[in-house]
C-alpha cells in the first residue's frame, strides 16, 4: 500500500484507516447509523410489579433509572391490616373463620377483615344481641395457633368493647386491650409483646365484646404474630431461571431496620432467601450485585425490609434487575482464535519517568521502562496536553523541544523546550520507552479542569493542529518513530473534570483524529475511554470511524458486595471486567474486525511492602478493592488468557507501581489505584509484586502464543488451546475460576487429540513444574488448581 493509505484491506484494497477498510467491506458506500441498546444484555422483562404499599410506585424499581424509586407506606402501627401476609386474619372471615353473637339476620361478617378499612360489620342490627349472655361479641380463629405481635382495630360502640386472645387449647380469655368510646372510628393498635403477661402465650384467635345493649361495629380488625415489614417486587409473568441480580436500596434511617432480604417465589405465598453470602447491608445507597448460582427457577422476585418493632419509617428500593442463565453482561458470539501473541496483547500503563521525578532516557535499567520490558510488549503514557501548551488554541512546539541547534535527546534539556513546561521533552521518554523493546501509545489527557470548554475557540481546528504535530514529530513515518498509537483522551468524561457535552467531544476528536492521520499516516488512532456503550455513539460515529484504528476501552474486575466495591476473580459472573461485552458485541455485529483495545485493567493489592490499609490518621480496614499479592498474580494470567479469549487486541495493566495513599481522599475513594502497581513506591524501595513476576514468566513461556479455542469452560474448569504460528494446538492451560484464596485441587476430565509433553504453573514467582494430565485415547483428565497450569503439547505420543 502506498504511504498515504497505509492500511492493506481484507479484500486488497489499501485505506488510511482500520476503520475505513472495515467500512468500505460492511457496508460499501452507505453510512450506517448505530443504537447501542440493541447490544446490550437484556434484563428479565417485568410483566407487572406488587409491593405491600404504596403499589402506584412499584414500577419504579425496574425502569432503569438511578433517580427514581418506590417508597413504602408506614407499616407501624395499622399500616400493615391491607397486606395479607402480615395480616394473620386478613380475609378470616369470609373463609369462615368467624362466629358472632347471633345466629339470624343475614349480615355477613367478610367485611370484619377484608383488609379494607373503610368497611364496617355493624353487630347492632336486629337480631345480634345475645340477651342470654347480655353480651354482643365476634370471635376469629386462626388458621394455626400462634403467638402475638400486635392486635388493631377499628370500631364504633355506645360503651367499652374489649379486645381478648383466646388461649389455644384452653378457650381461655386473656384481656388485650380495651377500646374506650373515645376512640371510635379510629384505628387502635394493642402492643402484645410489651405485655409481659401476654407475651409468650399462644393463642387460637381473637375475641371482642361489649356489654352495651346497642352491641358494635367492627370496620376492621387485623393481627401480627409476626414483625412489620415492607416488600416490593417483580412478576416476570412466569416462572425464569434467573442467575443475577442488581439491587439498590435503602432502609431510610438508622435503626429502622433490622435486617433486609432478597426472596424469590414461584407462587407469591411461599419465599426463598436468595444467598448473599451475608447480611445485606440495609442502611446503603450503593448497588449491590449477587450472583445465583446454580440458578434459580422464579416467577416473582422482592426487596423486603423488616422494621424495628414501633419503628413508624418509610423504607425504600431504587432499583431491582435480574437476569437470566447468560448473566449481568450477556453472551458473546462465535469463540474465534485471537491472532494477537500474549508478547504483543499485554503491557503497562507507565508515566514520565516512571515515577522517578527524572526523564527515562537518564534511569538506570533497575529503574526505567528496562523494568517492565520483559513482562510486557507495550507501554501507555499519559501525555496531559496542558504540559505541552498553555492554551489548547497554541500550536505544540514539539520540534523545539531542546535548545536550538541541539540534536541530544537522550540528556536533560535545561531550560530550552518551547512546551509549556521548558523542561519538557518528550523525545527523552518515548526513545527509552522504544528502546527497551516496548511499542509506544500515547493516551492525550485533557480535562474541563485543565482546559475548560470555553479555551477552545474552534474544537475541529484545536484538535487538528495538536494531532497533526504529533503525529508529525513523534509517527513512525514522518516522525521520530517512537510513537505507534495515540488516543484522543484518557477519560474525558470523569465526574467533576470531565466534558458533559457529547458534540464537543465528538467535534474535537474529528479535527485531533483527521489531524493525526495527515501528519503521518501510520500513527494507529482511538477515541477515549467513555463510561458505556451509550457514551460511546454519542460521540462517534462512521464518519470518525474513517479515521480510527481501534475502539478504547477500560474494565476492572470488581462487584459491589456487602462490604461496598470489591475486587473479585475475573471468571466471576458479576465481574465488571465483563462490561466489555457490550462493546465486543457492537464490534461483531457493526464493525468485524475492528481491533478493541483494553487500555486499563488490573487490581490493586498489598506486596512489595506496601499493605491496603488506611494511611496514618484515617480509621478504618483495608480497602475492598484490594485483592492478596498472590491474587493480584495470578488474576493478571488469568484475566489475560480470558481477555485473549474475549478478542481483545491490547491489554494494558495499570499501573506501573503503587501511589502514595492519601488521607484525604480514602473516605471517599478507599485508596482505589493506589496497590494497583507491578512494584511499589519509592518509599519502599521500588519492590517488584508477584503480578510483576508472574507475568514475566506467562510472557518468556507463552509470549508467542496466541488463543485459539475455548475446550471447556464452566464453573469448574476454564480450559483453553493456544497456537504458537502454524502450530495451532502448542499449549493447553487450565485453571479453576475460582477465589484466589481457596485452596486444593480437582480433577477435571476433557477431550484432545494431542499428547502432554511437559506441564508448569504460573500466578507464582516463579513458574512450578506440574504433573503431567493421564491420557486414554482423547480423553485427558487433568488436576487444577486457582493457579493456571499449562501442557505443552505434541501431536502424537512421546
Amino acid at each position: 500500500c502506498p504511504a498515504a493509505l497505509p492500511n492493506l484491506c481484507a479484500d486488497g484494497s489499501c485505506a488510511l484507516s482500520v476503520g475505513a477498510c472495515i467500512l468500505r467491506q460492511k457496508y460499501g458506500q452507505t453510512t450506517p447509523t448505530w443504537t447501542a441498546s440493541q447490544y446490550f444484555a437484556p434484563t428479565i422483562p417485568a410483566v407487572a410489579y406488587f409491593a405491600s404499599s404504596n403499589l402506584a410506585a412499584a414500577n419504579q424499581i425496574g425502569d432503569g433509572s438511578q433517580s427514581t424509586f418506590w417508597q413504602s407506606g408506614i407499616c407501624f402501627a395499622t399500616g400493615y391490616v391491607s397486606v395479607p401476609e402480615i395480616n394473620i386474619v386478613a380475609n378470616a372471615c369470609a373463609a369462615g373463620r368467624c362466629t358472632m353473637s347471633t345466629s339470624t339476620g343475614t349480615v355477613s361478617t367478610a367485611a370484619a377483615t377484608s383488609t379494607m378499612t373503610d368497611m364496617d360489620f355493624n353487630t347492632a342490627a336486629s337480631g345480634f344481641f345475645n340477651s342470654a349472655t347480655g353480651k354482643a361479641y365476634i370471635q376469629i380463629s386462626f388458621t394455626t395457633s400462634t403467638n402475638l405481635i400486635a392486635v388493631s382495630a377499628k370500631t364504633n360502640c355506645g360503651g367499652p368493647v374489649l379486645v381478648m386472645g383466646v388461649v389455644s387449647g384452653t378457650n381461655t380469655k386473656m384481656l388485650i386491650g380495651t377500646i374506650p368510646t373515645t376512640s371510635n372510628y379510629q384505628a387502635v393498635n394493642f402492643e402484645v409483646v410489651d405485655n409481659s403477661t401476654l407475651s409468650g402465650k399462644v393463642f387460637s384467635g381473637i375475641w371482642l365484646e361489649s356489654s352495651w345493649s346497642g352491641g358494635f361495629q367492627v370496620f376492621e380488625l387485623a393481627a401480627r404474630s409476626g414483625p412489620c415489614y415492607e416488600f416490593a417486587g417483580i412478576d416476570f409473568g412466569k416462572p425464569v431461571a434467573v442467575s443475577a441480580l442488581t439491587v439498590r436500596h435503602f432502609a431510610g434511617s438508622a435503626g429502622s431496620v433490622t435486617a433486609t432480604y432478597y426472596e424469590s417465589s414461584l407462587d407469591q405465598i411461599t419465599w426463598q432467601g436468595i444467598n448473599t453470602n451475608g447480611p445485606i447491608p440495609s442502611i446503603t445507597t450503593d448497588a449491590l450485585d449477587v450472583e445465583i448460582y446454580p440458578a434459580v427457577l422464579m416467577r416473582y422476585v422482592r426487596v423486603r425490609h423488616v422494621l424495628q418493632e414501633k419503628a413508624s419509617f418509610k423504607v425504600f428500593v431504587w432499583e431491582l434487575s435480574a437476569w437470566d442463565t447468560n448473566g449481568k453482561n450477556g453472551q458473546l458470539g462465535t469463540v474465534k482464535p485471537n491472532p494477537v501473541s500474549f508478547r504483543k496483547l499485554v503491557g503497562v500503563n507507565g508515566i514520565y519517568g516512571w515515577g522517578t521525578g527524572s526523564y527515562s532516557s537518564t534511569l538506570t535499567p533497575q529503574l526505567g521502562p528496562s523494568v517492565f520490558s520483559p513482562a510486557c510488549g507495550h507501554a501507555r503514557n499519559y501525555q496531559n496536553w496542558n504540559w505541552d501548551v498553555s492554551d489548547p488554541t497554541v500550536i505544540p512546539a514539539f520540534d523545539q523541544m531542546v535548545a536550538p541547534g541541539s540534536s541530544d535527546y537522550g540528556a536533560l534539556p535545561g531550560s530550552g523546550s518551547r512546551l509549556n513546561f521548558n523542561w519538557l521533552n518528550w523525545d527523552n521518554e518515548y526513545t527509552a520507552w522504544k528502546a527497551s523493546g516496548m511499542e509506544v501509545e500515547v493516551s492525550v489527557q485533557f480535562s474541563s479542569s485543565s482546559f475548560p470548554q470555553n479555551l477552545f475557540k474552534n474544537p475541529f481546528v484545536n484538535g487538528y493542529n495538536y494531532g497533526y504535530f504529533f503525529s508529525r514529530h513523534f509517527g513512525r513515518k514522518n516522525g521520530t518513530g517512537d510513537v505507534a498509537s495515540m488516543e484522543v483522551g484518557n477519560e474525558p468524561w470523569i465526574a467533576g473534570m470531565g466534558y458533559s457535552d457529547p458534540v464537543f467531544y465528538s467535534t474535537l476528536l474529528m479535527g485531533m483524529a483527521k489531524g493525526a492521520k495527515d501528519g503521518d499516516p501510520t500513527m494507529r488512532v482511538l477515541p477515549a475511554h467513555f463510561g458505556s456503550l451509550s457514551d460511546n455513539l454519542q460521540r462517534f460515529n462512521a464518519s470518525h470511524i474513517r479515521y480510527l484504528d481501534a475502539l478504547n476501552v477500560h474494565a476492572y474486575s470488581w462487584m459491589q458486595t456487602l462490604v461496598g466495591r470489591t475486587g473479585v476473580h475475573p471468571e466471576h459472573n458479576m465481574s465488571t471486567q465483563h462490561e466489555v461485552n457490550d462493546l465486543i458485541r457492537f464490534r461483531d455485529t457493526a464493525l468485524p474486525g475492528m481491533p478493541i483495545y483494553l487500555t486499563e485493567w488490573g487490581w490493586d493489592s498489598a506486596g512489595g511492602g506496601e499493605d491496603c490499609n488506611p494511611p496514618a490518621g484515617v480509621s478504618g480496614t483495608a480497602s475492598p478493592v484490594c485483592v492478596s499479592e498472590a491474587a493480584q498474580a495470578l488474576y493478571a494470567v488469568r484475566g489475560a488468557l480470558m481477555l485473549a479469549r474475549k478478542g481483545l487486541q491490547r491489554l494494558t495493566w495499570f499501573f506501573y507501581g503503587n501511589q502514595a495513599t492519601d488521607a484525604a481522599s480514602w473516605p471517599s475513594v478507599k485508596g482505589l489505584f493506589s496497590r494497583s502497581g507491578l512494584r511499589s513506591t519509592s518509599a519502599a524501595g521500588y519492590q517488584l509484586k508477584q503480578s510483576y513476576y508472574a507475568l514475566k514468566d506467562f510472557i518468556a513461556s507463552l509470549g508467542a502464543t496466541n488463543f485459539q479455542a475455548v475446550i471447556r469452560e464452566d464453573h469448574d474448569a476454564f480450559v483453553y488451546l493456544l497456537a504458537n504460528g502454524t502450530n495451532l494446538a502448542s499449549h493447553i492451560v487450565a485453571w479453576r475460576p475460582i477465589d484466589a484464596e481457596t485452596s486444593g485441587s480437582i480433577n477435571v476430565t476433557f477431550t484432545s487429540s494431542s499428547f502432554p509433553v511437559s506441564a508448569w504453573s504460573l500466578g507464582y514467582v516463579s513458574m512450578r513444574k506440574a504433573s503431567l494430565p493421564r491420557v486414554s485415547a482423547t480423553q485427558w483428565k487433568m488436576s487444577i488448581s486457582v493457579y493456571p497450569t499449562v501442557v505443552a503439547l505434541s501431536p502424537k505420543a512421546i
